[in-house]
């Protein structure tokens, strides 16, 4: 009895180290509670970006210009004390991307972009910073050599949005534009008007409300009403 008992423990503790080293059976670890408010304060640089904008893309073709126009929307996602901002193009079917998922990497302190590309493809990452007010950032073709880099802002106190998809051949010379969209957010005009509320969860403006103990609160996004939803006392002290 004691050796079949000792078999099954071991058996156990085998099945465990091979669950462990495929990375199964390992709950996710959560962000410690520093890191994350430093990553979650870096893409509070870019809040501006979160919404839904109406974008109208352009491409030059030989020499003829092809236009096109698709709802890109941002929004801030949660989970396991760590935050990012999801993007979606045209309800996942937008002309070159579907979707992605922009990031801090704290350790390199650098921005990262995860693009998936419309149709087949694997995602393209892109990584850099913000430089005079826009969010730059690059990715090396290993193949070609070619480097590829997306520069999005905004303008018009957040009222406009603007994004560039460029090229250098063999990761030398000057860029080329490949295509571009730019255009303006939903709800929003270039005349301004009252200043928006501040959104409780990531302090960017805000107009979707939300009730706690009887006191409406906003929120940016519905990433960000979720996750005042799931504990709106951590988000009201000291309010």
């Amino acid at each position: 009895m004691f050796q079949r008992t000792a078999a099954l423990a071991a058996l156990a503790a085998g099945i465990l180290a091979l669950a462990s080293a495929a990375g199964l059976a390992q709950p996710n670890k959560k962000a410690k509670p520093d890191d994350a408010a430093k990553v979650k304060k870096a893409l509070q640089e870019v809040q501006d970006f979160v919404g839904t904008w109406n974008l109208e893309g352009t491409q030059k073709v030989g020499g003829k210009t092809d236009a096109w126009k698709e709802k890109v929307a941002w929004g801030w996602k949660f989970k396991d004390g760590e935050a990012w901002i999801a993007v979606e193009f045209a309800e996942g079917k937008g002309k070159y991307f579907s979707g992605g998922e922009l990031r801090y990497n704290l350790d390199k302190k650098k921005y990262v972009l995860a693009l998936t590309p419309s149709g087949k493809g694997e995602a393209q990452t892109f990584e850099g910073d913000i430089a005079k007010g826009a969010l730059k950032v690059d990715r090396k073709d290993a193949k070609t050599g070619d480097v590829y880099r997306v520069t999005m802002n905004t303008i018009a106190e957040g009222a406009r949005f603007a994004m560039k998809y460029e090229k250098q051949d063999g990761g030398k010379g000057l860029f080329s534009t490949v295509h571009q969209m730019s255009g303006s957010k939903d709800g929003e005009s270039f005349a301004g008007g009252a200043k928006k509320p501040e959104c409780i969860v990531s302090g960017g403006s805000a107009n979707i409300p939300v009730t706690y103990m009887g006191k409406t609160y906003y929120v940016c996004c519905s990433g960000c009403r979720d996750e005042f939803n799931a504990d709106p006392a951590k988000y009201v002290k000291g309010k």
